[in-house]
């Protein structure tokens, strides 16, 4: 592929888009509404079609320049997650293969480097401030769902805020909601990072100062949903993944970076005491999250601009949905990471199912090498990141499973796990107003089970044996009759 050198791609969203065209998973919509259409066009398409769904662009949206564009399905597909990190396409037929190759990508995230601060880039094309801020007439900003509460800007973006008390700057992805000309809100569950540094202004009396990234690169949207320690900041981790510093522009009025070649940025402050209705809005798990409610108000004072810019977008509906798969993908990373950072041995591998949302339903396989070693591995992953929030089930299999094949996890459940005594009911654990069946909001808790499907421990050498071809016949037959199995 002509565009493919990482280094264009993983910093510019129109250089990605460019990439993305080039092998073939590009689709351009013309004329649709941002009222609806679009979020809906989308959901049908992904419906129909999962996986191998087009990126859409929708532009000439009614009412807006024919170049402001709107963007659904960034990583949609296997293909256009490995253009995104500059993997090799073809790992993209085996979910495993290619979750050991995005790990090892994503893994120098962790070997961080810096951001350098730069002077200007294309974001500074335009530059909007004070009473001349009209967000929804400056941009086509959908209303993603038929029952959404209003307008949301902020899906597929980037929200940067920063520790007061330690200086750490954090990039997290939560929804924003456009509430007037210069006025938002934002929803941030409990225990976010962004969510605690913005309390902890709001509770000293202070302005907490905020930087919304709305047209964001590749790898600056996975980082903002990628599930970091807390002493590592995600632009360092970008670095990391690039291999070289991400350019950054520090806003004039708050001093957050944010990457200079973004499509949107919006720079302003939540002042204490100021709260504005926010919701409903479709959430992860495919439910409108809860009722509208009272959420602190962000005042937006300068807004940056590319010339025609795009926004990200990410309309969240039943399973499956426009940015599942590479919600998957970070999360079962993620999850595998938390659990060598626990020091657990012998984990193969592990997936969080589109099914699931992407978190309600997630499995690990491991080598068993002691007694009690798969129920180790099933009560540490329904706590750590980024199964702790709002986690359900949670299934341990033996290392001829393949996590990510439902129909092999079933029959792993089915055949090799007793009911009574092989299963483990976990309450009072980490949950959100976004979860379906939490009806106290001063009660955020939820309960989960973690379902221990791997043979016994003790009978690992005695357990019945597999029916199945061996892998010297199997191959032996594709050879023989290879028109069988295009």
């Amino acid at each position: 592929m002509s565009k493919q050198p990482s280094d264009v791609i993983q910093s510019d969203l129109r250089s990605f888009i460019e990439a993305v065209d080039d092998g073939g998973e590009l689709e351009v919509v013309s004329g649709a509404h941002w009222d609806k259409e679009m979020g809906a066009v989308t959901e049908v398409l992904y419906r129909q079609k999962v996986e191998k769904s087009p990126m859409l662009v929708f532009d000439k949206v009614p009412g807006y320049p024919d170049q402001h564009r709107c963007l659904y399905g960034m990583f949609g597909s296997p293909l256009r997650l490995a253009l995104a990190l500059g993997m090799e396409p073809a790992v993209s037929a085996n979910r495993t293969e290619m979750l050991n190759d995005f790990r090892k990508v994503t893994k120098r995230g962790f070997d961080r480097i810096p951001p350098k601060t730069v002077a200007d880039g294309p974001v500074l094309e335009n530059v909007v401030e004070g009473d001349d801020i009209d967000l929804t007439a400056l941009f086509p900003v959908p209303v993603h769902h038929e029952l959404d509460g209003g307008r949301y800007i902020g899906t597929a973006c980037g929200v940067v805020t920063k520790d007061p008390d330690t200086g750490r700057v954090n990039l997290g992805t939560y929804r924003v909601q456009v509430r007037g000309k210069n006025l938002c809100a934002s929803y941030i569950s409990n225990g976010k990072q962004g969510r605690i540094h913005r309390d902890k202004y709001l509770a000293a009396g202070k302005p907490c100062p905020v930087v919304i990234i709305v047209g964001m690169d590749p790898v600056t949207y996975l980082a903002s949903g990628y599930t970091l320690a807390d002493q590592i900041p995600e632009l360092e981790w970008c670095g990391g993944v690039m291999g070289r510093p991400h350019e950054v522009i520090e806003g004039e009025l708050t001093g957050l970076p944010f990457p200079a070649r973004s499509e949107i940025v919006l720079e302003g402050e939540i002042l204490p005491g100021e709260t504005t209705e926010e919701g409903p809005f479709g959430e992860w798990h495919g439910y409108y999250a809860g009722e509208a409610k009272d959420e602190p108000l962000i005042h937006i004072k300068r807004v940056y601009h590319r010339t025609d810019p795009i926004l990200t977008c990410a309309a969240s509906q039943k399973p499956p949905h426009a940015h599942l798969f590479e919600r998957c993908f970070l999360r079962s990373a993620a999850l595998l990471d938390s659990l060598e950072g626990a020091g657990i041995p012998d984990v193969v591998s592990a997936w969080t199912h589109q099914a699931g949302s992407g978190r309600t339903f997630v499995v690990v396989s491991v080598k068993q090498r002691y007694f009690g070693h798969s129920t180790q591995v099933g009560l540490v992953a329904s706590q750590v990141n980024p199964v702790g929030y709002v986690g359900r089930w949670i299934v341990v299999v033996d290392d001829d499973i393949d996590p990510s094949d439902i129909h092999d996890v079933i029959w792993a459940m089915g055949t090799r796990c007793d009911p009574k005594t092989m299963t483990t009911t976990l309450d009072r654990t980490w949950s959100s107003r976004l979860d379906t069946l939490v009806t106290d909001y001063d009660r955020l808790y939820n309960s989960r089970m973690v379902i221990d499907a791997c043979i016994p421990y003790e009978r690992r050498d005695t357990f019945p044996t597999v029916a199945q071809t061996s892998p010297a016949l199997a191959a032996e037959v594709r050879a023989k009759y290879p028109h069988l199995y295009k």
